[in-house]
């Protein structure tokens, strides 16, 4: 670029680690790219033009989370994913929250409850810095019907490093987030939740110093590449689960702490996952059976290689207990196909938007030894009879 002799000087001026920061986030772009490049996928034109798409949200949503609202000292608790922008294979039926906390520190969550089937709190370690610690993942997992709630579902929970009475939590040392999952059956008709955090006497925040934006862009830098490989990986080690859906519950997955996204899992929940694979005129018949004792909430969605749930907004791309229609026995019976196998015959179907293979999440949540589902591939022809 041709600056003059007066912009060149203060473009000199610039503080060395700003430069060296930026020059990392356009870097860590860059590999993001070559790694969404590289990927085994299914290599259609539409999944192709949504990878791209997804590196774009992921990079908006990584300084989301870090550079805009990753402070600790006053922390926001956000509503983290939404239509546009899907983290690591989003449910529909969530609202997802988050919120960056620092041990040593008191907070205070307030709000209303709502009346979603689960509000989920998970506190987790650093997923931004990437620093070694010798355990990470979920820390501390809790959820808001264990605490005292006013007639109307008021609350107020109190976090920090020591234990106090009434409602509180323990923040253990290297708790550094808290993501809240507020889960529900049919949100049609279903009042969301009102939540609020604030740190015990903040203060007024300092103004923002090139040591720490420098620090937060290089964070995000990192956070941006572990999404990337967590989300890339998850899809190719399906290929070993082909039309199936297998899991386990999340407590098993933190306590094993061998993978990076599973690890901060929601022990409340159960998580089954696999990739359908079809060939032209089939269909993958999904029979979810009923666990023996009571859950809060069963949820499948379908996604793509990116692990983005496909576009809820124009078509049925989830379906829950809430909104399934349950088979005699109680078990449900979904249709993933990528054609409707016509109205009147199948009630429960999940459209693929014409795609022949994709990513199947499902989620149990306050379940005991939930049975995995047991899936089918038959002709689409064969359900119209």
């Amino acid at each position: 670029m041709d600056l003059s002799d007066g912009r060149r000087e203060m473009a000199d001026a610039a503080p060395s680690e700003l430069r060296k920061a930026f020059d990392t986030w356009q870097e860590a772009q860059c590999q993001a790219l070559e790694l969404m490049l590289s990927a085994p996928q299914p290599g259609t034109p539409t999944d192709w033009a949504e990878g791209f798409r997804w590196l774009t949200r992921m990079a908006t949503l990584a300084l989301e989370h870090v550079v805009e609202k990753g402070d600790p000292g006053f922390p926001v608790l956000f509503r983290s994913q939404d239509p546009y922008r899907k983290l690591i294979g989003d449910n529909p039926d969530v609202n997802y929250y988050f919120a960056s906390l620092d041990p040593s520190q008191n907070y205070r969550l307030y709000g209303t409850r709502g009346a979603a089937a689960y509000v989920g709190l998970t506190f987790g370690t650093d997923i931004f810095r990437g620093r070694n610690q010798a355990v990470t993942g979920t820390l501390v997992q809790s959820d808001l019907d264990q605490f005292e709630l006013g007639e109307n579902g008021e609350f107020e929970v109190f976090m920090g490093p020591k234990a106090g009475k009434g409602n509180w939590i323990e923040l253990e040392e290297g708790v550094a987030h808290l993501a809240v999952r507020e889960t529900f059956v049919d949100r049609r008709d279903t009042e969301p939740a009102e939540l609020h955090i604030e740190r015990v006497r903040p203060g007024q925040p300092p103004p923002l110093s090139p040591e720490v934006m420098a620090e937060s862009l290089e964070a995000a830098s990192t956070f941006l590449i572990w999404i990337v490989r967590g989300c890339l990986g998850a899809f190719a080690a399906s290929a070993n689960r082909i039309n199936a859906i297998e899991g386990g519950s999340g407590a098993a997955a933190v306590k094993k702490r061998d993978e990076a996204i599973s690890t901060h899992s929601d022990t409340g929940m159960a998580y089954m996952v696999g990739r359908w694979r079809l060939e032209p005129g089939e269909a993958l018949v999904v029979d979810i059976l009923p666990p023996l004792g009571d859950f809060a909430y069963w949820g499948l969605v379908i996604t793509n290689p990116w692990l983005e749930s496909y576009d809820y907004r124009y078509t049925q791309t989830h379906l829950s207990n809430g909104t399934a229609r349950a088979n005699d026995d109680g078990s449900w019976t979904l249709v993933i196909s990528p054609e409707e196998p016509g109205p009147g015959h199948v009630h429960n179907w999940l459209d693929t938007g014409g795609r022949l293979e994709g990513y199947a999440i499902l989620r149990w949540v306050l379940v005991r030894d939930a049975p995995n589902p047991k899936c089918e591939v038959v002709p689409i022809e064969s359900l119209r009879t």
